[in-house]
């Protein structure tokens, strides 16, 4: 793929090629901060929705690569948004103060619009249930640094809700370029959209879903946990039935391989226990740290720097 210019607006944009150069890259930076990196350039965040990891490290990125960072945290109260202004025309008028935009939205396709108005490449950071591409990337890129970059023939388990989370579905989508396993543990109202276990199967990958953890987290090489999104329900009531439905404590990571790792996008809310953050095989706030390097190398391959 090519990545100059480009707005990065989904998962599917990307292949196994293009996923090695970033994280190649993000890895490097890992290593050293690229000081200079961006400076004489501007960044602008456009979140309409809560932030705290995805915001905050595009901006830690930019800033540490030498560049400068305009930021709109409550884009529907603060914005012209308020006054009908719409997203395509939001995206012509930040083109004229921003080299860059990244942008996150409670709409599904949000983004998209606008990027159609905008002159400078914007990046998803989450529309509504549909996308969360760097989210995704940095989860990968965990996984990819994890296993020496030997992905093929791991099983990836993921856990919660499944029909909801925008970070399942975009790790599917990046996941599926190698030949892993997928198995997928959800209540049945929240399995993941039946679309998304087609594609994966019609690329030949393995995809089994259950409801029990308990007795398929042995086998898994990758558990990637997830909250209940409650946002997207229709009422905190029908949300409240799947509150705790599965919950990752000690005695149940005694059941997990000792060379497995737990994943989890953040926020956690009863997911997992604290408890399991001194377990080693515990990645989640290393997540966190990935998403700036990750980040950084996306932003410096979109910027041609």
């Amino acid at each position: 793929m090519k990545f100059k210019g480009q707005d990065i607006l989904s998962t599917k944009q990307f292949d196994k090629k293009g996923m090695e150069v970033l994280f190649k890259r993000a890895l490097k930076f890992e290593k050293k901060m690229a000081a200079g990196l961006f400076r004489g350039k501007i960044l602008a965040t456009l979140f309409f929705e809560p932030s705290t990891r995805t915001r905050f490290s595009f901006e830690s990125a930019f800033l540490r690569g030498g560049g400068s960072v305009i930021s709109g945290a409550d884009m529907m109260n603060t914005s012209s948004i308020k006054k009908r202004e719409t997203l395509y025309d939001t995206g012509k008028v930040v083109s004229c103060f921003a080299d860059i935009i990244v942008m996150r939205h409670p709409e599904a396709g949000s983004v998209v619009e606008l990027a159609r108005g905008a002159s400078v490449p914007v990046i998803n950071a989450g529309d509504g249930s549909n996308q969360h591409p760097t989210q995704a990337l940095l989860d990968v890129y965990t996984m990819w640094k994890e296993f020496g970059g030997r992905l093929s023939g791991k099983v990836i388990g993921m856990v919660g809700d499944l029909k909801n989370g925008r970070v399942p579905h975009s790790q599917c989508d990046l996941l599926r370029h190698w030949n892993v396993k997928f198995v997928f543990v959800s209540p049945k109202a929240l399995r993941m959209p039946s679309g998304i276990v087609r594609e994966l199967r019609e690329a030949g990958r393995e995809v089994v879903e259950v409801e029990k953890l308990e007795g398929v987290i042995g086998g898994m090489d990758v558990i990637c946990a997830t909250r209940i999104q409650e946002e997207r329900f229709a009422s905190a009531k029908e949300a409240a039935k799947y509150r705790g439905v599965y919950v990752i404590d000690k005695d149940m990571m005694k059941k997990a391989k000792k060379s497995a790792i737990l994943l989890h996008p953040l926020p956690r809310v009863d997911e997992i226990a604290v408890e399991v953050d001194s377990d080693p095989r515990a990645r989640y706030f290393e997540q966190v740290k990935n998403g700036v390097f990750v980040r950084m190398a996306l932003m410096a391959e979109v910027m041609g720097v």
